[in-house]
């Protein structure tokens, strides 16, 4: 377990900080189930933390690699989807289905889940056509994520977060082929939708205690993207293998995070009570490594191989009881 210094932030960030809690705008203690507010890595006009985000643009490392790494993944994202083909293509939902997986596949995603939209899944602010959204995952390097928050563990957040961009527009180009509709969000920068929500109501995983998606076979190194789509498919069922249990009792993330963002129980925000990171301490800290990331680099899921073995104990000892 890596040695945990105590983070105070810096009065330059603090002075930018809005008279508005995150933790109010992401709706923590509220009962009633609404939509999101954006809050970050949104336009910055939307949000009263826009100053916050170009503090971060700001006091990023001068890195050579990290500065080629967030013009190629710029390029990608601005990668415009080919237009719709006037013949649409007739096939039933499993057919499709079974397609759309194996052109995400060879896309480089290891996860693809595909479900129903729901509004409390939409940033207030945007509103979204289709009611298919399909979700995907690309796999990280561990060895350079367990680097957080050093430099390349940064490169590889944004280099897959690009690898999302590419998944989702190759399955929304393979749609726009067939006749069908689809608009390609990838996974960063002002994506109009929550992507975990999706994901794990689609069978990608379990939210961990860390905040972020715990997948049965790579465990929190993944990235999301998604895209929505008017296709007919298949929707996925919910993927329960232990996670949550887990999580209860494991405190690696909530006693490695400097910040102290991590909680030891769920909470309760926008009418669902989950795992929850504390905003208003997450965000300083984020801000001033270039990201973070350590919550995953120390969780016991991340590390190769171990996953696959965890459900497998989890499994055994339910079947115990």
């Amino acid at each position: 377990m890596r040695k945990k210094e105590k983070f105070i932030p810096s009065e330059e960030q603090m002075a930018l900080w809005p008279d508005v809690s995150g933790n109010d705008l992401n709706g923590l203690g509220e009962t009633k189930v609404r939509r999101p507010s954006p809050i970050y890595w949104q336009t910055p006009d939307l949000t009263p933390f826009g100053p916050l985000m170009q503090f971060f643009v700001d006091h990023a490392p001068r890195d050579e690699d990290l500065y080629k790494t967030q013009m190629e993944t710029d390029r990608i994202r601005e990668t415009i989807v080919e237009p719709i083909s006037d013949e649409k293509v007739e096939k039933t939902s499993t057919e499709w289905t079974k397609l759309i997986k194996e052109v995400g596949v060879k896309s480089g995603a290891v996860a693809i889940g595909i479900t129903k939209m729901r509004p409390e899944w939409v940033i207030d602010t945007f509103e979204v056509p289709y009611e298919t959204v399909i979700t995907i995952g690309v796999a990280m390097d561990f060895e350079n994520l367990k680097t957080a928050p050093e430099v390349p563990s940064a490169i590889e957040v944004i280099k897959k977060y690009g690898e999302a961009h590419l998944v989702s527009h190759a399955i929304a180009n393979y749609i726009h082929e067939q006749g069908w509709n689809a608009i390609s969000y990838g996974g960063s920068n002002n994506v109009p939708i929550l992507l975990i929500p999706p994901a794990i109501e689609s069978g990608l995983g379990e939210l961990g205690k860390h905040g972020s998606l715990i997948n049965r076979e790579n465990g929190s190194v993944m990235r999301l993207g998604a895209l929505v789509t008017d296709m007919p498919l298949n929707y996925d069922s919910l993927d329960v293998f232990g996670v949550d249990d887990f999580c209860l009792n494991c405190k690696a993330c909530e006693k490695a995070c400097p910040p102290e963002a991590i909680q030891s129980d769920k909470k309760m925000v926008r009418g669902v009570e989950k795992w929850y990171v504390d905003f208003d301490k997450c965000l300083p800290y984020f801000n001033e490594n270039t990201g973070c990331g350590i919550c995953l680099a120390v969780c016991p899921w991340s590390h190769p191989g171990v996953p696959q073995n965890l459900v497998k104990k989890i499994a055994k000892k339910k079947a115990l009881k």
